[in-house]
């Protein structure tokens, strides 16, 4: 019966790394955690979770991940708009994830009515030379939330993609 109310989504966004940015530099920028989580738009406050209550569950298979690193636990709360206009808005705290990999970060999201996220961002070496930013999203909630998740992940990568490439370009 649970699975009924559930479902999931796939989500995948691609932008491409202006000419002459070397891979290693963008990975460094994604392994910089606390750069990365000010890049969403609808973060409000973030900190570090130095000891964890709950272990991390284990990564999923089908994706080929392997971490770098023991990965850090930070708790984000992100303002929510679930009606337009801010006609209803909501303070959302989640428990970011962050596991660090040779080719970017893999990052689990967990939120409050059971929303999951599983996002792996990784730089692509591309045909012909030049690299690429990919950010492949996995959504797991509830049918009644489903929309809301995807339309505010749909509405914010353009600006935090843009935040990304704006900082590989300045430094």
């Amino acid at each position: 019966m649970t699975s009924l109310l559930r479902t999931s989504a796939q989500l995948q966004h691609v932008t491409a790394i202006p000419a002459g940015i070397p891979a290693s530099k963008a990975i460094e920028m994604l392994h910089d955690h606390e750069f990365f989580i000010r890049c969403d738009p609808h973060m409000t406050k973030f900190e570090l979770v130095t000891d964890p209550a709950e272990p991390s569950a284990p990564l999923p298979e089908d994706r080929q991940i392997t971490p770098i690193s023991s990965p850090k636990v930070y708790s984000v709360t992100d303002k929510v708009h679930t009606l337009p206009a801010g006609l209803w808005d909501s303070d959302v705290v989640s428990t970011s994830e962050f596991f660090n990999l040779e080719d970017g970060v893999f990052v689990r999201l967990q939120s409050p009515l059971s929303v999951a996220m599983d996002t792996l961002w990784q730089i692509r070496e591309v045909e012909g030379g030049g690299c690429e930013l990919v950010e492949e999203v996995v959504i797991k909630c509830s049918r009644l939330l489903i929309g809301v998740v995807k339309s505010t992940c749909e509405s914010g990568w353009p600006g935090i993609h843009k935040k990304m490439i704006e900082r590989l370009q300045s430094s």
